[in-house]
């Protein structure tokens, strides 16, 4: 791609490096069959020696440049899937949280609705067998002195009656 924008990258670098090496053994091995010679022969047995020894090294450091290259993407591909694995966790932790958090709220929903279903049908209200996670009977009666101001004075100012066995403090108050 930056070959493309005008650019040579490294690889082309190396590679055209590659091709001027192979160029230079080439142009030996033209100048040896154009001198002739007695020795012609032994002349390019040490040319194509050479060459070769130099393929043979441009081969190792080649395998070796591999082998870094896989070592690091091994490494960085175990280090994405640690990270990924930490994440995914992260999330199912998160997600439960939500769940019970969820679950609390959809609890604390159904006692509300209990609650609404005691006053209608009763005429008023207890909190017993109700357990509320985040609500409080505050939340629900407001305020106990004002709970205690309104059962006393009432609609008329007159206190109304409710059943002996539930008391202001265990969250009754019957409707006005």
């Amino acid at each position: 791609m930056e070959a493309q924008c005008g650019r040579v990258s490294r690889g082309d670098q190396t590679l055209d490096i590659l091709k001027e090496v192979q160029r230079a053994y080439e142009q030996r091995m033209d100048r040896i069959e154009q001198q002739g010679g007695r020795n012609k022969l032994e002349l390019q047995v040490e040319v194509l020696r050479a060459w070769v020894s130099d393929l043979v090294s441009q081969n190792s450091l080649l395998v070796r440049v591999v082998e870094d290259l896989e070592l690091e993407a091994t490494s960085r591909l175990a280090l994405e899937r640690r990270k990924h694995t930490e994440m995914s966790l992260e999330r199912r932790a998160e997600a439960a949280a939500l769940r019970r958090r969820l679950a609390r709220k959809d609890a604390d929903l159904r006692g509300l609705l209990e609650v609404l279903r005691r006053l209608r049908e009763f005429d008023y209200c207890t909190l017993d067998g109700i357990h509320f996670f985040e609500v409080t009977e505050s939340d629900i009666f407001g305020p106990s002195d004002w709970r205690e101001q309104k059962l006393e004075s009432g609609d008329s100012g007159a206190r109304r009656a409710r059943p002996e066995s539930h008391t202001q403090d265990e969250g009754c108050l019957k409707l006005m």
